[in-house]
C-alpha cells in the first residue's frame, strides 16, 4: 500500500497495516486488529469499507456497541439488513423461518426450530453473495458482539472460500473477546495489533484536523501526553484551542507543560487525585506538575523530610505518581499532572511557583516560574524572562524562547520606555516565525504594531508584516512603504532592501533584483549586520544563475568567503541553499550540505527553515534522477511538519515533481494548474514560470502535444520578456522542442534549442548536451536522417554530460530516429535500453513512450525488455499455472501477479495468456 493512500485518508503512522488489509481485500482471507480504544481501529476499518467498495467488493459490515452485546442476534440483525431480499428468499424454507424468528421478522408458530437452522441460514446467505461478487464483512467492537451472533457467525465461517470472502475483525486486546470467531477465520490469517502512534504521525494527524499551527514541538508534547493515542491527543489538542495562550509553554528537555484534561475525562481523573490524595500529597504533587520534573533532591529542599516521604508513599499507593530512575518522580500519566494543577486554587498555584522560582536552578525554569507568580508587571521579572528566552534560543529551544519573550513583554510596566515592550515584542514575533508558528507570530505583531512609536519602528512593523505568508499581493507594497519610513544608515533599512529584492526577483526583473541586492549588501556591511549580508548575498548569487551573470564566480568566491571570516552563526537553510541549490546535477556534495542544514536546523528548533530546505532536497534529487529519493524526501518533510509554516508554493511544486515523475499525472497536473493561477493572481513571474514549467512536462509525459505546446509558448514568452536564462537547472526548452516536433512547429524548436544554448553558456553543461540532442531532432524533421542518427549517437556514447533521465531521453531521441530510418532491429534494441533505463529511475510513462516506440518498429518485443521478476511471473502463467498458484510458487500476493502481468502484457503486446506463451515460445 502507497504511503500517500494511507496518509489521504488521515491514517498517520499507519501505513503497514492499512497495507495489509488492503491486500486482504484484494487476496482474500482474514484480519485481526486489535488495539486499545482510541488507537484507530474504527478508523482504520471504515477505510477498509471504502476500499472494498472502490474494488468492486459488495461490504457488508457490522460494529455492535456495549448496549448490543445482551441483545440475542443484534449482530445478525445488522448484517442480515444489508443482504438483498432476493438471497432471503432463496434460503430453504426451513432455514428462512429460523432466521425470521429469530430476527423477529416473524412470529414463532409453536414449533421447534432447529438450533442449527440460524447458522445454516446465515451461511447460505453469504454463499449466495460471494458466488455472484466478491464479498468482504468487516466486523468492529468484535468485543460487543452477542454470543448468539458470534455463535452463528463462527459457523457459517469455517467452510467459506477465503477468496471470494475476506474477513476484516476488529477487537479489544481481551483474549476472551470473540475468541470463538477468531480460531474458524479462514487463512491466511493476519493479526495484527496497533501500537501508540509515533510523535510525528500525531503531528501530521493534529495538523490536517486542527491547522498547520501545531509545529512539532506543539504537537509533540500533546503525543506524550496522550500516550501516542490519535483520539486521546486530538481531545487534548482542542481543549488547548480553546485558550491556546494559557497552555503554550513549550516543552524542553524533560519539561512537560501542563496540558488542558479532556471533558471526557476530567471527573475520572479529578476524582482519582481528589479521592485518593491526601492534601499534602497534592501539595507536593502540586510542585511537581507546575515544574514539569522534579527529583527527590529537589523537593528535598522544598518540602520536610517526614512529609515528602509521606507524599510520594500516598501516591505510589494510588498510582498517580513513583520515583523512577534518577530518583526522578514522574505522574504515570500526564494528565494526571494536569489534574492536580487543575484542582489546585490560584493562589496554591502562585504560591507554588513562587518556590519554584527560589529554588530551582536553571535559570530558564526559574524565569517561567516568576512569570507565573505574577499578578501585575513587573521589570525584574521582565528582564529575566528576557535573559532566559536567550538562553532558551541557544539551547535550540526557539519556541519556547518565542513564548519567554512573549511573557517579558506583556511583564513589561507601562512606565518603562516603550521601546523595551516594542523590542521584546519584536524579538517573540521574530523566533516565533523561525520556530514555524505563524499564528503566535501574528499574535505578536498585533502586539508590537501597537507599541510602535517612532518610524523605524513602524518601518519594522511593515517589513514583518510582508513576510507573513497570505501577503503576496501586498508584499512588495509593504515593503516599500517600510523603506520610506526607514532612516538611512538603519539596520532595518538593510533588511528591506534585502526583501524587495526577493520580491523583485518573484516578479521577474532581473537588474532590478541584482541592484537591490547589493545596495541591501553594501547597507549590512556598512551597519555591521552580517546575517542581512549574507542573506542579500545569497539573493545576488540566486539571481545571477537566474539571469546568466558573468560575475556568478566572483560571486561564489565572495560567498564562500564571507562564511569563512565570519564571527555571526549563519542560517544553516541560507548555507545550504547558497551550496547545493545550484549544485550541478552530478555535485556528489550536494544532498550531504542540504541534510546537514536539515539536522543543523531542526536542533537549532528553526522549524520555520524547513520548507526552504525540503523543496531543496526534493529538486536535487530530481535533477540527479533519484526520484525514489525524491518521494522519500518528501515523505520524511510531511513527517517532520516542515510544510506547517511553509510559502505554499513550496510545498506544491515538490509534491508536483515526486508525482509527475512517478507517474501520477492526473494529480501533477491538478497541482500545477492550481498553483500556475495563484502566481498569475499574485503577480508572481518566476513562481509562475516554474509552473508553467511543470504543466509543460505533464502534458508532454501524457503525450498532449498542443496543450504543452500552448502551455511552454507562454513560458517562453516570458523568459522573452524577462530575459530569464535558467530556471532552477528545469530543462524545460526540451519539452517545448519536444512538443513542437510532434505537430510540426518547427520554428519553435528553434526557439527551444536557443534557450537551451543560452543556459548552457551561462553554466549548465548539460543543458548544451540537450540543445545539441534537439537540434538533432531538428535536423532529422528536415529530412537528414543519416546526419541525424550521427549526432545522436555521438550524444548516447558520451558519458556523465546529462543526468540518466535525460541520457534516457537522448537514447529514446535516437530509438525514434532510427525507426524513421527503417533500422528496426537497432530502434527495437536502442528503445528497449531507454525504457529499461526509465523503468529502473521509477519514471513509469516515459518507459511506457519508449515501449510504445519500440512497438512501432513491427518486430515482436524482445523478452530482454521484461524485469526479472515479471520474466519469472510470464514463464509460470505461460506454463499454465493460476495466478493464485504463481503467488504461492513466488511468495507474492495475487495483487502483485496481476500487476506484472499488466506490465507484462503492454511490454511484449500480448493480449492474452496464450499469445504470452506463444511470444515466449518464438523467444
Amino acid at each position: 500500500m502507497d504511503d500517500e493512500l494511507a496518509a489521504a485518508y488521515g491514517l498517520y503512522g499507519r501505513e503497514d497495516a492499512l497495507g495489509l488489509l488492503s491486500d486482504v481485500v484484494d487476496d482474500g482471507g482474514s484480519a485481526v486488529v486489535i488495539g486499545e480504544p482510541g488507537l484507530g481501529k474504527s478508523s482504520l476499518l471504515k477505510v477498509v469499507d471504502q476500499l472494498a467498495q472502490r474494488r468492486g467488493r459488495r461490504v457488508l459490515s457490522v460494529g455492535p456497541t456495549q448496549f448490543d452485546r445482551g441483545l440475542p442476534f443484534a449482530g445478525l440483525a445488522e448484517l442480515v439488513s444489508q443482504c438483498p431480499d432476493s438471497a432471503f428468499d432463496l434460503l430453504p424454507a426451513p432455514q428462512r423461518r429460523a432466521l425470521s424468528v429469530a430476527l423477529q421478522r416473524a412470529d414463532p408458530d409453536g414449533d421447534d426450530v432447529d438450533a442449527l437452522a440460524v447458522p445454516l441460514a446465515v451461511r447460505g446467505l453469504l454463499t449466495q453473495l460471494y458466488g455472484a461478487e466478491p464479498v468482504t464483512l468487516i466486523l468492529d467492537d468484535a468485543q460487543w458482539l452477542d454470543q448468539a451472533s458470534l455463535a452463528s457467525l463462527a459457523f457459517a465461517l469455517r467452510t467459506i472460500d477465503p477468496r471470494r470472502l475476506s474477513v476484516v475483525l476488529a477487537s479489544r486486546p481481551d483474549p476472551g473477546a470473540a475468541a470463538e470467531l477468531i480460531r474458524v477465520l479462514a487463512e491466511p490469517r493476519h493479526e495484527l495489533e496497533l501500537k501508540p502512534l509515533p510523535d510525528w504521525a500525531i503531528g501530521q494527524l493534529l495538523r490536517k484536523r486542527l491547522g498547520l499551527r501545531w509545529t512539532p514541538p506543539m504537537s509533540a508534547g500533546v503525543a506524550r501526553a496522550s500516550g501516542g493515542n490519535p483520539l486521546l491527543a486530538l481531545m487534548i489538542a482542542m481543549a488547548m484551542q480553546s485558550d491556546l495562550s494559557k497552555w503554550r509553554w513549550s516543552s524542553q528537555e524533560g519539561h512537560e507543560p501542563i496540558f488542558p484534561v479532556p471533558p471526557s475525562l476530567a471527573g475520572l481523573l479529578g476524582e482519582k487525585v481528589s479521592v485518593l490524595l491526601s492534601q499534602d500529597a497534592r501539595d507536593v504533587l502540586l510542585l511537581v506538575s507546575a515544574a514539569g520534573r522534579l527529583t527527590v533532591s529537589q523537593l528535598q529542599r522544598m518540602v520536610e523530610e517526614t512529609r515528602l516521604r509521606s507524599a510520594l508513599e500516598a501516591a505510589a499507593d494510588a498510582d498517580v505518581a513513583k520515583v523512577g530512575a534518577g530518583a526522578l518522580v514522574a505522574f504515570t500519566h500526564p494528565l494526571l499532572a494536569s489534574a492536580i494543577y487543575d484542582a489546585a486554587a490560584p493562589e496554591a498555584r502562585r504560591r507554588t511557583h513562587r518556590m519554584l522560582a527560589e529554588k530551582l536552578e536553571d535559570p530558564v525554569e526559574r524565569a517561567r516560574h516568576r512569570a507565573e507568580s505574577i499578578v501585575a508587571p513587573d521589570e525584574t521579572a521582565a528582564g529575566e524572562l528576557e535573559r532566559a528566552a536567550e538562553i532558551s534560543r541557544s539551547r535550540g529551544a526557539q519556541q519556547l524562547a518565542g513564548e519567554l519573550l512573549e511573557a517579558a513583554a506583556l511583564a513589561t510596566p507601562s512606565d518603562v520606555d516603550a521601546s523595551v515592550s516594542f523590542r521584546r515584542w519584536l524579538g517573540a514575533l521574530d523566533t516565533y516565525f523561525g520556530a514555524g508558528d505563524l499564528l503566535a507570530a501574528r499574535a505578536a505583531l498585533e502586539n508590537a504594531s501597537a507599541v510602535a512609536a517612532s518610524p523605524e519602528d513602524r518601518a519594522q512593523v511593515l517589513l514583518r508584516e510582508a513576510r507573513l505568508p497570505g501577503n503576496l499581493r501586498s508584499a512588495r507594497s509593504l515593503s516599500e512603504q517600510a523603506f520610506r519610513l526607514a532612516p538611512a544608515g538603519t539596520e532595518v533599512r538593510a533588511a528591506i532592501l534585502q526583501e524587495l529584492s526577493e520580491y523583485h526577483r518573484m516578479e521577474g526583473h532581473g537588474r532590478l533584483t541584482l541592484r537591490l541586492s547589493q545596495l541591501a549588501i553594501d547597507e549590512a556591511v556598512a551597519v555591521r549586520r552580517t546575517d542581512i549580508q549574507f542573506m542579500a548575498l545569497n539573493q545576488r548569487l540566486n539571481a545571477e544563475w537566474l539571469w546568466g551573470s558573468s560575475r556568478l564566480k566572483e560571486t561564489e568566491r565572495e560567498f564562500e568567503q564571507l562564511v569563512a571570516s565570519s564571527d555571526t552563526e549563519i542560517s544553516a537553510a541560507e548555507l545550504a541553499w547558497g551550496r547545493a541549490f545550484h549544485a550541478a546535477w552530478n555535485d556528489p556534495e550536494a544532498v550531504a550540505e542540504i541534510r546537514d542544514g536539515i539536522r543543523r536546523t531542526i536542533d537549532a528548533g528553526r522549524y520555520g527553515d524547513l520548507s526552504s530546505l525540503y523543496i531543496c532536497l526534493v529538486m536535487c534529487h530530481v535533477r540527479g534522477s533519484r526520484i525514489a529519493d525524491a518521494r522519500a524526501a518528501l515523505e520524511e518533510a510531511d513527517r517532520s511538519g516542515a510544510w506547517a509554516s511553509a510559502f505554499n508554493l513550496q510545498e506544491q511544486m515538490a509534491r508536483i515533481l515526486v508525482a509527475e515523475y512517478s507517474g501520477d499525472l492526473d494529480e501533477a497536473r491538478t497541482l500545477a494548474q492550481r498553483a500556475a493561477a495563484e502566481s498569475r493572481s499574485h503577480g508572481i513571474t518566476y513562481w509562475l514560470a516554474g509552473f508553467l514549467a511543470q504543466v509543460g512536462f505533464v502534458e508532454t509525459s501524457a503525450r498532449n502535444w498542443q496543450t504543452a505546446l500552448d502551455v511552454l509558448r507562454e513560458l517562453a514568452d516570458i523568459f522573452a520578456k524577462t530575459e530569464l536564462v535558467d530556471l532552477e537547472q528545469l530543462l524545460w526548452p526540451v519539452d517545448y522542442a519536444d512538443a513542437a516536433l510532434q505537430v510540426g512547429a518547427l520554428d519553435d524548436v528553434e526557439t527551444a534549442v536557443a534557450l537551451l544554448r543560452r543556459q548552457g553558456e551561462a553554466g549548465r553543461p548539460e543543458a548544451s548536451v540537450a540543445a545539441d540532442r534537439c537540434q538533432a531532432l531538428l535536423t532529422a524533421a528536415r529530412g537528414d536522417l543519416d546526419q541525424a542518427i550521427a549526432e545522436l549517437r555521438w550524444i548516447v556514447d558520451q558519458t556523465g554530460g546529462e543526468c540518466p533521465f535525460e541520457t534516457a531521453r537522448s537514447r529514446l531521441a535516437l530509438g525514434q530516429v532510427y525507426r524513421r530510418a527503417g533500422q528496426k532491429g537497432l530502434a527495437v534494441e536502442t528503445l528497449n535500453k531507454a525504457a529499461a533505463t526509465f523503468d529502473a529511475l521509477g519514471v513509469p510513462r516515459w518507459a511506457e513512450r519508449a515501449r510504445d516506440e519500440s512497438g512501432r518498429s513491427g518486430l515482436y518485443p524482445s523478452t530482454s525488455m521484461l524485469t526479472a521478476t515479471e520474466r519469472r511471473v510470464a514463464e509460470l502463467v505461460a506454463a499454465g499455472r493460476s495466478n493464485h498458484e504463481t503467488a504461492a510458487e513466488l511468495f507474492m500476493s495475487v495483487k502483485t501477479v496481476e500487476a506484472n502481468l499488466t506490465r507484462i502484457y503492454r511490454k511484449l503486446a500480448v493480449r492474452s495468456r496464450t499469445e504470452l506463451a506463444n511470444h515466449l515460445n518464438r523467444a
